[in-house]
């Protein structure tokens, strides 16, 4: 009899849903934990997102950098003969150069400040750009004084973002020479990079020949992007790249060098220690919130609670009752912290250019979180009615 009346009543539930002013202000305490520990996460996850951002859209089996880069924004180049040595090993179609300058560029908007941004260069003809749609875009950078204007640059430049017909007639100087804007792409910006210009390959010549004093611009690569032919023995061709370039080059898949950028920036940096910690500070707010929460709702039907263990209830029948109430919290609180988070993405994805994602992995993540806080703190919370003598409550 007891059994089918416990399974009859789901009291965890009527004792949340019974006062909806105390379960709405329990639902927007654990939401902003939730939010809390999200932001932290998205900042995380946007330092990494962002900075191999640029390694994402460009399109190659493997990459080659010198080995004295230790990140993407690190301008360590090499010569571009090991590329066409490169070239010549059987399986490789073809290898293109990509050329990044950063602390060269100076560039001003007429009627605002000169500022550094990121320019990105790429011989037109290499189709090595993902997003497809960027192809006609490309094509129309072939007299070598244009380029792409990364859509999420930041506004402190001036540009009139968004606005491509006014964009194109602003007045733009890069190292004290005329440049025009065309269009716009997404690309995004990051901790290092405020905003990014696509330039074919001529135009980086144009604009800075002091990459190399002296000599061809051109010649000192960033980034040797290899294509393989269909078919190709992947591993063979990469053992035999590393052999031919020795020391001198590190011969990198897609997949190895965004983890060696996200490991650099986990570790030998103190932002993504930080934003971890940040993340488990909102866990701690949580845990104490929470526990609020659960502490005030057994205090108040503590005389109930005792008439049940009078009755013969066993501390597993609380143990289950606490943990379901913790799970209903859980799923109260995630949603408004989920989607103020969304909110919150869109706007400072907006403001700063960063690309902050919310995904599948990272929203399962906070959950997990949030179910713990609650356990947490529903079982410390428990103690006092575990401890409790149904006698000392008549």
């Amino acid at each position: 009899m007891l059994l089918r009346w416990e399974g009859r009543t789901p009291l965890a539930w009527r004792n949340l849903v019974g006062r909806r002013g105390k379960l709405l202000l329990a639902s927007a305490g654990i939401g902003f934990a939730v939010f809390l520990m999200f932001m932290q996460i998205g900042f995380r996850n946007a330092l990494f997102d962002n900075t191999v951002q640029l390694a994402r859209l460009l399109k190659a089996d493997f990459f080659l950098v010198s080995p004295a880069r230790y990140n993407l924004p690190s301008e360590q180049r090499f010569d571009r003969l090991w590329l066409d040595r490169a070239r010549a090993v059987e399986g490789v179609q073809r290898i293109v150069p990509v050329y990044i300058e950063r602390s060269i560029t100076q560039l001003r908007v007429v009627g605002n400040k000169s500022r550094s941004i990121r320019a990105v260069g790429i011989p037109l003809e290499s189709g090595v750009v993902e997003p497809p749609q960027w192809q006609p875009l490309l094509a129309m950078l072939s007299d070598g004084r244009t380029a792409l204007l990364d859509r999420r640059t930041k506004p402190s430049y001036g540009f009139a973002r968004s606005d491509v017909k006014t964009l194109r007639l602003q007045e733009v100087e890069l190292s004290g020479k005329q440049l025009r804007i065309i269009d716009e792409v997404s690309i995004g910006t990051d901790f290092v990079h405020d905003g990014t210009l696509l330039f074919s390959d001529r135009a980086m010549a144009h604009y800075f020949p002091a990459r190399n004093p002296g000599g061809d611009p051109l010649q000192l690569v960033d980034l040797g992007l290899v294509q393989l032919a269909e078919g190709a023995d992947v591993g063979k061709i990469r053992r035999t790249l590393q052999s031919l370039t020795g020391n001198r080059l590190d011969v990198l898949s897609r997949h190895q060098i965004i983890a060696r950028e996200i490991h650099f920036w986990a570790t030998a940096t103190p932002i993504g220690i930080i934003f971890t910690i940040g993340t488990l500070m909102g866990l701690v707010v949580g845990v104490i919130i929470c526990y609020q929460i659960l502490f005030t709702e057994i205090n108040d039907h503590m005389a109930e609670f005792a008439t049940l263990k009078a009755m013969g209830y066993r501390d597993q029948y609380f143990f289950g009752l606490i943990l379901k109430q913790a799970l209903y919290l859980t799923l109260f609180g995630f949603l408004p912290g989920l989607l103020a988070t969304l909110g919150a993405f869109a706007i400072l994805g907006e403001s700063t250019g960063l690309v902050m994602r919310m995904t599948a992995g990272r929203m399962a993540l906070v959950f997990g979180l949030t179910l713990l806080m609650c356990l947490i703190s529903g079982l410390i919370a428990l103690r006092k009615l575990l401890q409790t003598d149904p006698a000392s409550l008549f």
